[in-house]
């Protein structure tokens, strides 16, 4: 499924690459049944868990952020995944006019879709990353590193890859910033354009709990003090702008507000239209 969203001179699509069920028992130890409330459920009590990648277009530039899972093995049993590359044929967007993927990390199920059948996705397109992201997974030998290290090589070989050393513009009014923590080099982006404020947050929080409880890490979280208190200072900053967030992970389409209810801080859903 895609959405849309309006971010000024830019439009800002929702693409759910996938999802998968699981149990909700386990995720996190101090997790609730109120902490599930936003997830969908099926007959057996599972939870829907998602996969979003999103494109951004003014109808003359248009860039991705993040590739989904695509067809990269290890996932789930059961999971729905490689949705991306008809969701954008859907929208009438070719490919190749794809000119920028700029990439949140590179754990497989945010770049893994950047190639299929061997073929890259995007023909035309530099692919992004922050410079501390591939030093830190090339060094590695866990399970997560060597899907990086064999999703990033044909792009590496092929001389598609461009590397960001810090904050960076990629186009006017949307910017890749550094949120390390969850991973080394990790980044969100900004949208701001024509008074509308979008962040794009990647895996800088990957369930809505965490604008409650910033410091409840998962396993997946590189650094575990350091991205309570990334996610911390990125909550913050949302609920005193008013901006929009946007997460991959989050019940799709992923899309709300941090507001304060009730003294609390909380992720208020929004509703933008579907595709």
């Amino acid at each position: 499924m895609t959405w849309k969203l309006d971010c000024g001179a830019y439009t800002l699509f929702v693409i759910e690459d996938g999802f998968y069920w699981r149990d909700p028992d386990g995720y996190h130890d101090e997790a609730a049944e109120r902490d599930w409330r936003f997830h969908p459920r099926n007959d057996e009590g599972r939870v829907r868990m998602n996969f979003g990648c999103y494109l951004i277009t003014d109808g003359d530039r248009t860039i991705m952020i993040d590739a989904g899972i695509g067809d990269t093995p290890g996932g789930p049993p059961g999971m729905t995944a490689g949705l991306m590359p008809s969701a954008v044929d859907s929208l009438g967007i070719a490919r190749e006019s794809v000119e920028t993927v700029l990439y949140s990390h590179m754990h497989y199920d945010h770049i893994g879709g950047s190639q299929r059948d061997s073929e890259v996705v995007f023909p035309h397109a530099r692919h992004v990353f922050h410079a501390k992201e591939w030093a830190f997974w090339k060094s590695v030998e866990d399970e997560l590193a060597k899907a990086a290290q064999k999703i990033m090589r044909p792009l590496l070989d092929q001389d598609r890859v461009d590397f960001i050393e810090k904050d960076t513009e990629v186009l006017p009014g949307v910017t890749a910033v550094e949120s390390f923590g969850h991973t080394p080099g990790h980044l969100t982006v900004s949208i701001i354009s024509n008074g509308t404020r979008t962040l794009i947050g990647g895996d800088v929080s990957n369930h809505p709990f965490q604008v409650e409880h910033p410091h409840w890490s998962l396993p997946v979280d590189n650094d575990h003090e350091l991205a309570g208190k990334t996610r911390d200072r990125v909550f913050e900053e949302l609920r005193e702008s008013g901006a929009t967030f946007v997460a991959g992970h989050y019940p799709m389409p992923g899309v709300g507000k941090i507001v304060t209810d009730d003294r609390l801080r909380v992720y208020q859903p929004g509703s933008p239209n579907k595709v």
